[in-house]
């Protein structure tokens, strides 16, 4: 079967980077562009299955690429993805021919999940997720399709922002991650700037994954930043 295409409008490298990386594993094969003008030259030659559109990018702004796609007359779906979910947005973007709206932060496979759910709405096909998307660090399980976390087996609740801290880990294990680069990975213009956003969130992880007696997941390095320990 063919690979649907799919295109990431992006201007921020790191999340354009996570994006391809997870689409491209759940079965999609992806391209970028990181500003609006080059989003819509890539459109213009290529026919994209779908189309994922940030809001606030150099030159061309997501909605005016937006506009621009419809009024081409392009039929695939866009989804425009934004730092800002208030429902003035999502109604501008709604009305203006988006298929769905995803707000940053997020969880990848929620997206990869939205995708395809949009794909389904907008072609009546159904692209089928991957199977066995694991991460294991020490005695910590996450299973990345289900949003689930396991500790020795038993399940740990964890909020949404909680999970996706804990995935930046659980993919870096050993690797002292600061706070610059935490924020940078929650994809967050605003939670970048507040170190104590993450703070209270790594604070929240040790009292349900740290062992109360014998080793802990999580360790402070002074000056540095945080270490989840396999």
């Amino acid at each position: 079967m063919e690979l649907m295409r799919l295109l990431v409008a992006e201007d921020d490298r790191d999340l354009s980077d996570f994006v391809r990386e997870g689409l491209t594993r759940a079965g999609f094969l992806v391209e970028a562009a990181a500003d609006g003008e080059k989003a819509l030259l890539l459109a213009a030659a290529t026919r994209y299955d779908v189309v994922l559109l940030d809001v606030m990018m150099p030159k061309r702004d997501g909605y005016s690429v937006l506009k621009t796609l419809r009024a081409r007359g392009y039929k695939g779906a866009i989804l425009m993805v934004t730092s800002k979910g208030n429902e003035k947005e999502k109604l501008q973007g709604l009305d203006n021919g988006a298929d769905d709206y995803i707000v940053k932060p997020f969880i990848l496979t929620e997206l990869v999940a939205r995708v395809r759910a949009v794909v389904r709405r907008t072609t009546g096909a159904n692209p089928q997720p991957v199977k066995g998307a694991f991460l294991k660090a020490g005695d910590i399980e996450m299973d990345l399709t289900k949003h689930q976390v396991k500790k020795s087996g038993k399940p740990v609740h964890l909020t949404k922002m909680e999970f996706v801290i804990l995935e930046c880990f659980m993919r870096r294990p050993g690797e002292v991650l600061s706070q610059s680069v935490l924020g940078q990975n929650l994809f967050n213009k605003e939670i970048k700037t507040n170190t104590n956003y993450v703070e209270v969130h790594i604070k929240n992880l040790r009292a349900k994954l740290d062992n109360k007696t014998g080793p802990r997941h999580f360790r402070t390095v002074r000056g540095f930043g945080y270490v989840l320990d396999a």
